[in-house]
């Protein structure tokens, strides 16, 4: 009997894939990476989620998420406040990112579930759904409002001991919005929804093609793997064809990928020296001007007893850039030199590292808040500062650089570019596991 074939995505490690009880998922038996989880075949649940997340984000966009009142005058700001205070304040890179991660960014996401799920669940047919389910994979890290609420808590924390504040309606929709888009996400498989948007006459790989003898090099030209929705694709010898699936390209490996994730790590460790010794901020208080660097602001929240604050800031915005540029130099310089070593281990760094890299934009949305929310000319009021703008060029570069390298690479440089065949299995305990190779 004949099964499908699924590639791990950060191994390549091909695999056969079968149906998995409700509430298990399969796990690459080589570097340990999920593969998939049981098919969620209902889509009214995310599709509520999705819904309810737009309405909670219009909520969010239209009302204030903070009053400040200082001296008998009283400033309100909006989500989309930061962005025209850095744009008049001559800072366009920031009002770009501010926008594009906590506006358009979120709202692409949400919109782009509607879009897709609510023809899936009438059994519709709407123009464009395969296009924009492939552009949600691009835009899914850039919504970063769970990393905006973490930076208005700290805002909020540095402006109740000079003034009174108070949190709007916005304040309260962006904090159930966060946890709504959150189960949008895990009642959704993704993996089912390209099922379902797939050519009716589509025919997936199987293992039954996997027949004769094969070394690992004629498997690497037999099949490809989609970047993008992850199918396993013939390749018939051919290293760079469109996926039939969500028409995407698809390569052996990601083109020039250690060479551009080299040069935009490069890049961010450069920008991380003014990133902290230019001041991200400037604070006027009562006739009276002080910059602030980022270790300066975490020492402000020391010194005012607020200590979880304090650590989370230290932690996002001090030790995740150096702890991620130090471990992504030592993934690349390994695959640079072709080390075998622990490889498991390597690509569990790597993914970790792509995970986290997006909280250190903590402290552009405090600075994004805090200007366009304290602004009473000697009273009190705040300009963003250069640092900002380097910082956020540091977390944006190691974001890019991770998602630039192709941590397949970790495996073809230590020798194993392919592997034989394995079959899932039906628990979170077992992993997976049958015979032939990928690429």
């Amino acid at each position: 009997m004949s099964h499908r074939l699924i590639a791990c995505e950060h191994c390549d490690y091909l695999h056969v894939e079968k149906e998995i009880p409700t509430g298990n998922v399969a796990y690459c038996v080589r570097c340990g990476s999920l593969l998939y989880g049981a098919a969620q075949v209902r889509f009214d649940k995310p599709l509520a989620f999705a819904v309810t997340a737009l309405v909670l984000f219009m909520i969010a966009n239209s009302f204030p998420v903070l009053t400040f009142a200082m001296e008998g005058r009283v400033e309100t700001n909006t989500l989309a406040s930061g962005v025209l205070t850095f744009w008049q304040e001559g800072f366009p890179f920031l009002a770009i990112m501010v926008a594009l991660t906590s506006v358009i960014a979120p709202l692409c996401l949400i919109v782009a579930h509607i879009y897709v799920l609510l023809p899936i669940t009438f059994n519709l047919q709407v123009p464009g759904m395969q296009q924009v389910w492939r552009v949600l994979a691009v835009v899914r890290p850039w919504s970063m409002l769970d990393v905006f609420l973490i930076g208005l808590l700290v805002a909020l924390t540095k402006l109740t001991e000079v003034a009174e504040v108070i949190a709007g309606p916005a304040f309260f929709a962006i904090c159930c919005l966060i946890p709504i888009v959150l189960l949008m996400n895990v009642t959704l498989d993704p993996g089912y929804v390209w099922r379902r948007l797939a050519p009716s006459n589509l025919v997936y790989p199987t293992s039954a093609d996997i027949v004769g003898p094969h070394n690992s090099d004629s498997l690497g030209h037999e099949f490809l793997t989609c970047h993008t929705c992850h199918m396993v694709v013939a390749g018939d010898g051919r290293d760079h064809l469109r996926c039939p699936r969500c028409g995407d390209k698809v390569h052996h490996r990601k083109p020039r990928s250690l060479s551009r994730a080299w040069a935009l790590l490069l890049a961010a460790i450069i920008l991380y020296v003014p990133a902290n010794v230019f001041p991200i901020m400037t604070v006027t208080y009562l006739g009276r001007t002080q910059a602030d660097t980022i270790l300066s602001g975490v020492s402000a929240l020391v010194h005012a007893g607020e200590w979880p604050i304090a650590i989370v800031v230290f932690a996002a915005s001090i030790l995740v850039p150096i702890i991620k540029i130090v471990l992504l130099s030592w993934v690349y310089l390994a695959t640079q030199l072709e080390l075998s070593g622990p490889l498991r281990e390597r690509t569990l760094v790597y993914r970790v590292t792509e995970l986290v890299g997006r909280w250190s934009m903590v402290d552009v949305f405090m600075v994004s808040i805090l200007a366009a929310l304290v602004k009473l000319g000697n009273i009190a009021s705040i300009q963003p500062g250069f640092g900002a703008v380097a910082f956020c060029g540091v977390v944006i570069l190691t974001m890019l650089s991770a998602m630039a390298f192709d941590p397949r690479l970790i495996w073809d440089r230590a020798g194993l570019r392919k592997s034989r065949t394995q079959e899932p299995a039906n628990n979170r305990q077992d992993q997976v596991g049958s015979q032939g190779a990928t690429s």
